[in-house]
């Protein structure tokens, strides 16, 4: 049983899950805005393929009508983000540079929007293991965002916990830590930051505990995700499957297979009644449930799942044969 877990750092990211609506205007009718707004639909649904699709087209449509402005730069870095959780990271940090290059041309773009694209950047090199390409991009991305006269607190969490993804991605176990524990101090100092942001923070951070052998800290870092998760206003089922999952791949760890076969369980219902995850981590789930069920001997239902899970992880393999979830990448349009 692989029991690796699921990280989130963006995204990773999602009752639906999708790519965050960028800060970017709109582009309208003539310059791709028609497919723009198909394209937010299809992330909606968590139907990345079409999504790509229509942010190609969009881009081909702009290109074609002389646009090379915020809306053609807006374009290609969701299509970036589009294509990092799809796994085709060398395409992803492609697009999304080309798009940084637009803004930093552009007097319109505020820091905002180039806060938004260089975390982006930054996912997309972590996608590829350029660990220290991609700490440059989301210092960048943090320096921007503090440097507006009110940085917002959500994404100041979710850069901070990008940084420390990225450190423990290089086992500076240490540095991360001190990251994700300045994350937690941002949450505990604006009770305003969105629930949904404070659990992916809980759950990379449980994930980072995990890996440090700290398996209690780690259990109750994953269980106030949870909590969070399950009380938000608005909920996202895709966090709370990554939370599941990683309760369950510790009961897997203390070989409690009943219990992590129940969690694993909980977790597939979510994905079974609609919530959509990037298919590599759809399969990773199955594969271990298969293993916990074959575990309890239950060889039928577990041959069931082992073969929904080899659909999805025979097709979505990336060229390094791993998943890129990433925990913003995961987060519910607003």
């Amino acid at each position: 049983m692989a029991n690796i877990g699921l990280p989130l750092s963006d995204a990773l990211i999602c009752a639906v899950l999708a790519l965050p609506i960028s800060v970017f205007a709109a582009a309208a009718g003539g310059d791709g805005g028609q497919l723009i707004e198909a394209a937010r639909s299809a992330l909606e649904r968590g139907n990345f393929v079409r999504a790509d699709e229509l942010y190609t087209a969009a881009i081909r449509e702009q290109e074609a009508a002389g646009v090379h402005d915020l809306r053609l730069a807006s374009s290609l870095i969701d299509l970036g983000r589009v294509r990092g959780v799809e796994g085709q990271c060398g395409e992803a940090t492609d697009l999304i540079s080309r798009g940084i290059r637009i803004l930093e041309a552009v007097p319109q773009a505020d820091s905002f929007q180039r806060s938004e694209a260089w975390g982006a950047l930054g996912k997309a090199y972590n996608c590829q293991r350029q660990y220290s390409k991609a700490e440059s991009a989301l210092r960048r991305a943090l320096e921007l965002e503090q440097s507006t006269p009110a940085p917002r607190p959500d994404h100041v969490v979710e850069l901070l916990s990008g940084l420390g993804l990225i450190y423990q991605s290089e086992r500076n176990f240490a540095e991360a830590e001190t990251v994700f524990r300045r994350a937690q101090a941002t949450v505990t100092q604006n009770p305003q930051v969105d629930a949904i942001a404070a659990a992916l923070l809980l759950n990379n951070f449980g994930m980072l505990l995990r890996q440090m052998s700290r398996n209690a800290e780690s259990e109750a870092a994953f269980r106030q995700g949870l909590a969070l998760a399950e009380a938000a206003g608005s909920r996202d089922f895709g966090v709370e499957v990554a939370l599941h999952y990683n309760l369950a791949s510790l009961d897997v760890a203390r070989k409690n297979f009943r219990e992590a076969a129940r969690r694993f369980g909980v977790a597939v219902a979510l994905l079974d009644s609609g919530t959509s995850l990037p298919p590599r981590a759809s399969g990773d789930l199955l594969r271990d449930y298969a293993a916990c069920l074959r575990k309890l001997g239950d060889r039928k239902e577990a041959k069931t799942v082992e073969d929904r899970a080899a659909a999805l992880l025979n097709s979505q393999a990336d060229g390094n044969g791993r998943a890129i979830v990433d925990v913003t990448e995961l987060r519910r349009s607003k």
